[in-house]
């Protein structure tokens, strides 16, 4: 097997987050990606107008499709999707329930055995612009309080991504996205002492087994929300280059 990608241990018991690095990336490194995508994926890449967003596109469609195929055992562009009742993509035949986001240079994907899954990866930089007033609107009291109680500007910034990142991926677990109410939880970034926790402020959130997990990959702030997942740990694995070409040859790489 190539060097650069392996999934070890008994990994049906567990979430696995992946990312990749766009930045970098050749096209040598993105054709195999691109041949995965049918046909309605390959006409929407070729829309973006700039390069950076074609291949964070193709780059994030392209690794869900190889390793949702790796994990069901199908090939990866035989696999086809339905959209879920809010528009959430939902694998036609089952196996696996999954996740995808991307910035310009980094994408992530999330695929569970069991339950729902939901991710999200956002710049984690301390002097962007952020609408502050954002928070206000939408945010839980409670969140709001974390932000005041920062320090400074930047402090203020670096919380409220934080609480923005781990907030898109509870909803995106959901599937309900921006229709949901953004006030009717309250998660709370993780510290060095314990992980990120969710209270719900609804019964239906509530009735839901979370787990959450945040971590910072290359300047970037990722999320993982599982619901009636599988009782194991929520893994981040990054894929190289060459674990890209491991997927695409087909190796086993689920062992």
């Amino acid at each position: 097997m190539r060097d650069g990608f392996a999934v070890r241990g008994d990994w049906r018991h567990d979430v696995i987050v992946l990312t990749l690095a766009v930045e970098g990336l050749g096209t040598r490194d993105l054709a195999p990606l691109s041949h995965t995508l049918d046909r309605t994926e390959r006409e929407r890449a070729a829309r973006f107008q700039f390069d950076a967003d074609r291949n964070a596109y193709i780059a994030a469609h392209g690794l869900t499709r190889l390793f949702l195929g790796a994990w069901t055992g199908r090939s990866a562009g035989s696999l086809a999707f339905n959209a879920g009742p809010y528009g959430k993509p939902v694998l036609v035949r089952g196996g696996a329930s999954f996740n995808l986001s991307h910035t310009r240079s980094m994408v992530a994907v999330a695929v569970s055995a069991q339950g729902e899954v939901g991710v999200d990866i956002e710049p984690l930089v301390p002097n962007r612009t952020v609408e502050l007033e954002i928070a206000d609107r939408w945010f839980s009291r409670d969140e709001v309080a974390q932000i005041g109680g920062e320090l400074d500007e930047d402090a203020k910034r670096t919380r409220f991504m934080r609480i923005w990142n781990l907030k898109e991926a509870v909803i995106k677990a959901t599937g309900r996205g921006l229709s949901q109410e953004l006030t009717g939880f309250t998660v709370i970034p993780p510290t060095p002492d314990a992980g990120p926790t969710l209270t719900a402020h609804e019964e239906w959130l509530r009735a839901g087994d979370w787990r959450l997990s945040q971590w910072e990959v290359d300047g970037h702030v990722l999320a993982a929300a599982s619901l009636n997942g599988p009782p194991g740990t929520l893994r981040h694995l990054r894929v190289t280059a060459d674990g890209l070409a491991a997927l695409a040859d087909g190796a086993p790489i689920l062992v």
